[in-house]
């Protein structure tokens, strides 16, 4: 299983068009956005653009009016909660989160959990900036951000079972 995973998109559908055409020619199965979608009209691409994937999405700390983001994901049968989501995709537990307070913060957070080796993976946004690590063997996260805003645009690659990963930079 391929995953697509991306976060911080904050409307900038642009960028969010080349991000979904570059995972479209990865024959993701499905896609993970990380939080601060802001408004509708971003999931509303979303569902439009990858209709025949699954999609997963965390509300960020940034995100709008979550009944309305929630009315649209519903529309398009896309999965959006508050953080954390656990997901578990073939027998694999994936901590999902937004993101708290600063980088150190957040950090601290999924290298904590990361060691307790009860997830697979754990992925977050928030912080706008690509993560990529292993601890114990766990694969730990952020594919940066999406909207350009503080760093170069960017999203990343999951393989499931093996959790091998890679962070891609937006063309």
């Amino acid at each position: 299983m391929i995953l697509g995973v991306i976060s911080d998109s904050h409307d900038n559908i642009k960028n969010l068009e080349k991000v979904v055409n570059q995972l479209i020619k990865f024959n993701i199965d499905a896609l993970i956005h990380l939080g601060d979608i802001i408004s509708p009209f971003t999931l509303k691409f979303l569902g439009e653009k990858l209709k025949n994937k699954k999609i997963y999405a965390i509300y960020g700390n940034n995100d709008g009016d979550k009944l309305y983001l929630k009315r649209t994901a519903d529309i398009y049968k896309i999965q959006i909660e508050e953080q954390p989501i656990i997901l578990n995709l073939d027998g694999h537990s994936l901590f999902m989160f937004h993101g708290f307070g600063d980088l150190d913060k957040t950090l601290a957070i999924a290298n904590s959990l990361a060691k307790s080796k009860v997830y697979s993976s754990i992925i977050f946004g928030h912080i706008h900036k690509p993560h990529l690590n292993y601890v114990n063997g766990v694969l730990i996260l952020s594919p940066g951000e999406v909207a350009g805003i503080f760093n170069n645009p960017s999203f990343a690659i999951i393989n499931v079972p093996s959790f091998s990963a890679k962070i891609l930079q937006v063309e």
